[in-house]
């Protein structure tokens, strides 16, 4: 088949968040070219991601949150246990960092779904980076699941006084760029978000 087919092909698959057999009627490839086609893609895309795929660098004000992808039990073998998480559901956790404007600039897809999301920050790179020489003016805004840390605003569990409410108000709509930033991630890729009719990740995470 030609590059154009495959890549077109592959692309089609990961944007629509459909199977490999609805994809193939789009194309009008057979179901074992898709196969291929998605498997040569996928390894080309991994071979050269960290030469042409950068993500802009840590804006002030960004957001971290977590989304869950889940994850069909039969590719978990023996740490079947660790993928499922508090919904009762297999899945891989994935933690998202956005800028202001809703631009993506840090993702990590690596952990298990019982995984808090305290713990993926807290073993990423970006917790690395934002723990030692920081860059100027970098922060992070989080959610009640993360702990207050330097670089990492949270809300005040119990605020005292006019003040600490506003702050709270005012977390809480800066951190709704990161909420519509994750659901139009749930809308484009439906294994995201399984409890709207997502389908489970048919590969092993």
């Amino acid at each position: 088949l030609p590059v154009a087919v495959k890549v077109t092909s592959a692309l089609t698959f990961l944007a629509t968040g459909s199977f490999q057999t609805a994809t193939r009627q789009l194309t009008g490839i057979s179901q074992s070219a898709m196969s291929n086609c998605l498997a040569q893609f996928l390894e080309a895309l991994q071979r050269r991601a960290g030469r042409y795929i950068v993500f802009p660098e840590i804006q002030r004000g960004a957001g971290a949150g977590a989304a869950s992808g889940s994850a069909s039990g039969s590719a978990l073998g023996s740490n079947e246990a660790a993928y499922r998480n508090a919904g009762n559901f297999h899945s891989v956790k994935m933690q998202v960092v956005c800028d202001a404007a809703g631009a993506i600039t840090n993702v990590v897809a690596k952990f298990p779904g019982s995984c808090p999301n305290a713990a993926v920050l807290e073993n990423s790179a970006l917790a690395r980076l934002l723990e030692g020489e920081r860059p100027d003016g970098a922060w992070l805004l989080g959610d009640g699941s993360y702990p207050l840390k330097p670089w990492l605003m949270t809300p005040i569990v119990a605020p005292q006084g006019p003040a600490e409410e506003r702050y709270n108000a005012l977390h809480h709509a800066a951190l709704g760029v990161l909420r519509r930033t994750l659901a139009h991630l749930r809308l484009r890729f439906r294994c995201l978000d399984p409890a709207r009719g997502g389908g489970p990740l048919q590969y092993a995470p």
